[in-house]
């Protein structure tokens, strides 16, 4: 959030009782400044012996005097001038005495524009200790005031120059699987909201774009830490001085910072890199083994009847093709444009039940520009989509975040799709709006009559299947119950692992209703993670799929069982379903520990196995 000066009050400060003209001049003297260049202001006036600095808006030095060893004009006052200053250009002054700072200020504001040439006399100014600020004698009236700047620029002082301080974890350190928590100070620098001061870093190779930190009112971790201006998964901001890295696989890393002024100008001299890496878990029941790499954020598999797995890329908008003996196909299947802020891009797939006839390929994807998302179909043909997309649901709510995204074929041959609450928690609860649902559609996007709300007058309400979800990034039918289980993401706890059934309210609500509530309105997950009060110690859930009850390539133990991934931890979850209906959680237990960081999306591949996807790759589960 960025904040703006009160302009009209300022300006009545500012102009009110004012009678000087810029050729107003009742005290003499002036520094050595060079001659002063055409339309440009020049200030002139005495002070009490100091260094006199003039900003632009980059916090770059424009002009500058300083009066040591320069005689008194009358006792006490030491004239200075300075040449040139730019018309029309925001300008601060700053008056420094005795390694003290003080702000120039005209009325309220410290930020003003010369609106003509000349020169200008502020006669004496004034350093007052008690506020901090130095003010004119003379206030100028060819001046418009802008919104105030509260910074202080860096190193203007000597010995003050600004710095960062790492202070966790240490260089070098080894750190377990899991969030890692990374520390810092800085001197002489205020990391302040948008549009001030702030602090840039870099992770590992991404050396382009920074992470960019703020701190102040109103920040939390939802905006403390912004990635192309958007809130990101991969960074939380934790604290005023710290922020948590998520999904790192067990290797080095770097971390790279560097102070930023309001502009976003890096400062020269602040940058520190930080070196750790990240420790192999422990073994468990279960290990990925490598089978594409160099991918871009695959999520969306689906498995074809020839053999062949479909996926889509999130961030390129491509959709790619794995053949029989899992090599990528170099040819795209299909090249869509969409939008990729945030958690936005091409978020899901899913193909047709009679795809070895029809060849239809199911996406959901933000359009191009964010004003809405879609799920469209395409037909596959030798290899690659038609050229015609059908549009099966359109105007779906779009966010930066929680847009779900996820489709998938029920055995009932509906099509299911998540959408999230699209940043507006009351509208989970909202039958009319489609945000915060799980949609239950015929393959042409119609709404089936028998749907729990088909009775309803309202178009939306008919395709409802459940509601009062948040957001969810994976669902599965169980093979034996055909009973629908879905991760659901929790506002930093309350993780979960639902049942969905028809009708269903799963609580998500403007007052943020999650886990077990055990109250008659709505449905309790199975499973949470980590119930309240909990507040740093979330999960976040992605993909989830059941083991088949004739599974051959895992042990007996696991036949029935759910396995769910989490991206912050890259661990695989083990649930064990118990009950005459396998509704009822018996056990569960962490089968694979992490170390190939994030993990997004799972598939039961033709060969029986499991196959589970992270930000580059695609990965086969296999029994230790």
């Amino acid at each position: 959030m960025t904040f703006s000066a009160h302009g009209i009050i300022l300006r009545s400060l500012v102009l009110a009782g004012l009678a000087l003209i810029l050729s107003a001049c009742t005290e003499s003297g002036g520094g050595a400044n060079p001659i002063a260049v055409a339309n440009t202001v020049t200030v002139s006036g005495t002070v009490g012996g100091t260094r006199i600095v003039a900003m632009n808006d980059n916090d770059q030095i424009v002009v500058e005097d300083d009066t040591a060893g320069r005689p008194p004009s009358t006792p006490g006052r030491f004239p200075f001038t300075l040449a040139s200053l730019p018309i029309g250009s925001n300008t601060r002054l700053f008056f420094i005495s005795n390694g003290t700072l003080f702000p120039f200020y005209l009325g309220g504001t410290n930020v003003f524009t010369f609106n003509s040439a000349g020169p200008v006399d502020f006669g004496f100014v004034t350093m007052n200790a008690g506020t901090g600020r130095s003010t004119p004698e003379f206030p100028p009236v060819n001046v418009t005031p802008k919104p105030e700047n509260p910074n202080t620029p860096p190193g203007l002082i000597p010995g003050t120059a600004p710095t960062i301080v790492i202070t966790s974890p240490s260089a070098g350190a080894a750190v377990p699987v899991g969030p890692v928590t990374v520390s810092f100070t800085t001197q002489f620098f205020t990391i302040g909201t948008t549009g001030q001061n702030h602090l840039h870093f870099y992770l590992d190779n991404d050396l382009l774009v920074p992470y960019m930190f703020y701190n102040g009112p109103l920040i939390d971790s939802s905006n403390g830490v912004l990635y192309n201006g958007e809130h990101t998964h991969s960074v939380h901001w934790k604290s005023a001085t710290s922020f948590d890295i998520l999904g790192l696989p067990s290797t080095a890393h770097t971390v790279r910072f560097v102070l930023a002024d309001q502009n976003h100008n890096e400062l020269a001299n602040t940058t520190k890199t930080l070196s750790f890496s990240v420790s192999q878990p422990p073994s468990g029941d279960l290990k990925l083994e490598s089978v594409i790499s160099g991918l871009e954020f695959p999520v969306g598999m689906a498995l074809a009847p020839d053999g062949r797995v479909f996926f889509n890329e999130r961030l390129t908008g491509k959709i790619r093709i794995i053949n029989q003996l899992w090599q990528l196909v170099n040819q795209p299947f299909c090249q869509l444009s969409v939008a990729t802020s945030g958690e936005q891009g091409l978020l899901g797939l899913t193909l047709d039940p009679n795809f070895a006839q029809n060849h239809f390929v199911y996406v959901y994807y933000t359009v191009v520009g964010a004003t809405m998302n879609r799920v469209a179909r395409y037909t596959e043909s030798s290899g690659l989509c038609s050229t015609q997309e059908t549009v099966i649901l359109d105007n779906l709510p779009v966010n930066s975040f929680h847009n779900g995204g996820i489709i998938q074929f029920g055995p009932d041959g509906k099509l299911y799709v998540i959408i999230g609450d699209a940043g507006n928690m009351a509208n989970s609860q909202t039958l009319t709006s489609l945000a915060g649902k799980i949609l239950r559609v015929n393959p042409d996007g119609s709404a089936p009559s028998d749907n729990p709300f088909f009775n309803n007058a309202n178009a939306n309400a008919k395709k409802v299947f459940s509601f009062g979800h948040r957001n969810s990034y994976g669902f599965t039918f169980h093979p034996h119950t055909k009973h629908l289980w879905e991760t659901e993401n929790g506002p930093g706890d309350s993780d979960e692992i639902n049942r969905v059934i028809a009708g269903g309210n799963y609580a998500w609500d403007a007052n943020q209703r999650r886990g077990i509530l055990n109250d008659p309105c709505c449905v309790d997950p199975i499973a949470v993670y980590f119930p309240l009060p909990c507040t740093t110690c979330t999960i976040a859930p992605t993909g989830i799929i059941a083991i088949p009850e004739d599974s051959t390539v895992y042990p007996v133990a696991y036949r029935n069982n759910l396995l769910f991934v989490n991206y912050n931890f890259g661990q695989i979850r083990r649930l064990v379903l118990a009950g005459t209906n396998l509704t009822q959680l018996g056990t569960q237990s962490i089968a694979y520990n992490g170390g190939n960081g994030g993990l997004l999306s799972l598939m039961l591949g033709a060969d029986g196995f499991v196959y589970v996807s992270n930000a580059s790759g695609i990965f086969k589960v296999v029994p230790q």
